[in-house]
């Protein structure tokens, strides 16, 4: 279906509109301390949880309960909830089918040889816990982060940019998990920077950030409940095609949107 919306609106003054008053310095500048103030929180629970009795795995719960009230705080404050697909539990048969990429990197680690284990305290426990991560994750890097930065700068360089935030975030856990060696961290940073890209360009796409939720859990839930891990090859893959795929989503995306120019008016031709 071909439908043709025309604004009365030059080409300049809908840039104008689209880039906002702020640069992409600020906007960048915010995405990372967006991302510092929830370190600060997750520092801040872990060091409140043993005043009010929380202690062990329970500490890591209590942690995400706080980035979840942090993150529905910030998305509401920066009024980025309408469009984010938060409520949305149905976008299209189209939407979902560019899910299963995710969907199959999880597949893959859950069938490697081993099998699967659940640990300590036992699977409603892990998967409240999972659901949490992957929410207050999802609403600061793929509603709040990313809003911010898309309203100064294209589609593109705003799924980079907060790709390269999100990957970089993880660079807590040198505090929160110093068990860890700094160089398994920093390739859990480069990993997480691919995975956050391909969950980046499909936020742009089709605004469906509660499905990003559910995939986001599943694949936590991939690495932490199977005993073998994914050879480094297979990882080295798995996320190069991440990187792939979140550029053909991206490329795919604006394909569909056509702009064109017919004498000094912006016209919007969307295919669906």
């Amino acid at each position: 279906m071909n439908v043709t919306i025309v604004s009365a609106v030059t080409t300049k003054e809908w840039w104008g509109r689209k880039r906002a008053s702020r640069s992409p310095f600020v906007a960048v500048a915010l995405g990372i301390a967006i991302q510092l103030a929830r370190f600060g929180v997750i520092v801040g629970a872990l060091a409140v949880a043993p005043m009010v009795g929380v202690s062990g795995w329970y500490a890591g719960l209590f942690a995400n309960v706080a980035c979840v009230l942090f993150a529905v705080a910030l998305v509401t404050v920066l009024g980025l909830w309408r469009g984010s697909g938060s409520a949305r539990w149905w976008r299209s048969p189209l939407a979902a089918l560019w899910l299963l990429p995710f969907v199959l990197e999880g597949a893959l680690r859950f069938a490697l040889p081993g099998g699967i284990e659940v640990p300590p305290p036992g699977i409603a426990l892990w998967t409240c816990t999972l659901l949490l991560a992957s929410l207050n994750e999802e609403l600061v890097n793929r509603v709040a982060v990313l809003g911010v930065l898309g309203r100064t700068v294209g589609p593109t360089w705003s799924a980079v940019a907060s790709a390269a935030l999100f990957g970089l975030a993880h660079l807590s856990l040198l505090v929160t998990t110093p068990t860890r060696t700094a160089d398994d961290i920093l390739l859990n940073v480069l990993a997480s920077a691919a995975f956050g890209f391909a969950l980046a360009a499909f936020q742009i796409r089709f605004r469906w950030v509660l499905s990003l939720v559910l995939v986001h859990a599943f694949a936590n839930a991939s690495v932490i409940f199977t005993e073998v891990e994914m050879p480094f090859v297979g990882d080295v893959a798995i996320h190069a095609a991440f990187v792939l795929f979140g550029i053909l989503l991206l490329r795919t995306g604006q394909r569909g949107t056509v702009a064109r120019r017919n004498d000094g008016v912006l016209t919007r031709q969307r295919t669906e």
